[in-house]
């Protein structure tokens, strides 16, 4: 069914559960996996060294989110994993990646910020499902994870 699955992961409070619904759809279908993390610039007004401060920690976060999503996915069967660091806005990041690399399905998570704050903050899910032009899973928090 799926030949090139993209499952995005990390940011703030992010759950590794897109990574394994992910990886057991590539295991179970024979697909390809790629896993990305996205971060955003920091702002170059302030110069150097001000910028390197802020982009160094954004990229590490980025990158840390990755390397336990690579685990997760070789948990679940999936040992070829491709992984990509982008940088930007999360929703142009991801639908940019899933076009570029012909993916046909992306999985990402969601913060269940419930109407008021999708209306003040916006959703990534949402704005990736409504402009990806492909099935976008979206994957809740397990159950667990909510009554923290």
């Amino acid at each position: 069914m799926f030949s090139r699955i993209l499952a995005a992961v990390g940011g703030p409070d992010a759950s590794f559960e897109p990574a394994r619904v992910a990886a057991r759809l590539a295991a179970s279908s024979g697909a390809r996996l790629a896993l990305v993390s996205v971060f955003r610039s920091p702002s170059q007004v302030f110069g150097d060294p001000n910028y390197e401060d802020r982009l160094f920690p954004r990229l590490a976060e980025a990158e840390a989110a990755l390397k336990q999503a690579r685990e997760i996915a070789k948990a679940e069967g999936v040992s070829d994993v491709e992984v990509d660091t982008l940088e930007g806005s999360p929703a142009d990041a991801i639908v940019a990646h899933a076009v570029a690399g012909d993916f046909d399905l992306i999985v990402m998570g969601t913060h269940r910020r419930g109407r008021f704050g999708v209306a003040l903050l916006g959703s990534v899910s949402n704005s990736v499902a409504a402009r990806a032009g492909r099935p976008v899973m979206v994957v809740p928090e397990p159950a667990a994870s909510k009554a923290k």
